[in-house]
């Protein structure tokens, strides 16, 4: 397939990438260029136009872009305006722009944050009610009801995957910091993305996946039934420190 990566610069992208590129012929759409590189296209989301533009010959369109830079309960009124307008805006720009581009298949990046409100140890299911906590999950909240609206009125099919915080493997700087428990290798995040882009008979759907862990509430037999996934790497097995799910948010 054609895939059209948003928010291809990003931090979770450099590591898909790689992964998706094996199967699928790729464009990426950034604000800002991707060096050395001839798939990138320049795109805002929040510019309808350049995704019209950047939408033709798409089959199917991996949505990564959001509104970056802080982590957490951060809140400031001119952020909190740029996660509204990137977050909600910009995704109902790429799905009118994927509806009248016949795009066949939506991969929408949602978080865990959305359902953050449920509070330990109650189970949260794969795709549970929304208890989002903080403007960013709002946002993405908001986001979630966009697709599902889309894809009843027009026959957009759409995965929304609620992710959590993606850890590299292979970065020996991820294991001088405590994990929280959710926190997910990019060769399981990759593996839930390649399977979302394929997978058959769906029209909405929205999909949670997290790590492996002694530690996991999160349900994963939705992503199971709707993908195929099961997690590959569990980390407090492979040398990481494993906190529990509230530990502060640390950067290597």
């Amino acid at each position: 397939m054609h895939v059209l990566i948003t928010g291809a610069a990003g931090y979770v992208a450099r590591h898909l990438i790689p992964v998706l590129e094996k199967e699928h012929t790729l464009r990426l759409g950034a604000r800002r260029p991707i060096k050395g590189d001839d798939r990138w296209v320049e795109l805002d989301v929040t510019n309808l136009q350049q995704l019209h533009a950047a939408m033709q010959g798409i089959d199917a369109v991996v949505h990564l872009a959001i509104a970056g830079g802080h982590e957490g309960d951060y809140e400031d009124d001119d952020f909190n305006q740029l996660r509204f307008d990137t977050n909600v805006k910009g995704t109902w720009n790429v799905l009118e722009a994927s509806r009248l581009a016949g795009v066949k298949r939506i991969v929408h990046t949602s978080s865990l944050m959305v359902v953050w409100g449920y509070e330990f140890p109650e189970p949260v299911a794969g795709d549970a009610p929304a208890r989002p906590v903080g403007t960013y999950a709002i946002t993405k909240f908001l986001a979630e009801v966009l697709c599902e609206q889309m894809s009843g009125a027009h026959q957009l099919s759409v995965v929304c995957l609620r992710i959590p915080k993606p850890i590299d493997v292979d970065d020996p700087d991820w294991k001088n910091v405590r994990l929280r428990p959710q926190w997910i290798a990019f060769g399981d995040l990759a593996e839930a993305y390649r399977l979302a882009l394929v997978a058959p008979d769906i029209s909405f759907e929205i999909v949670t996946v997290v790590a492996e862990s002694s530690k996991r509430r999160w349900d994963l037999s939705q992503a199971e039934r709707v993908l195929g996934y099961r997690p590959r790497y569990r980390l407090e097995e492979m040398g990481f420190d494993v906190g529990d799910e509230n530990e502060p948010l640390f950067q290597p």
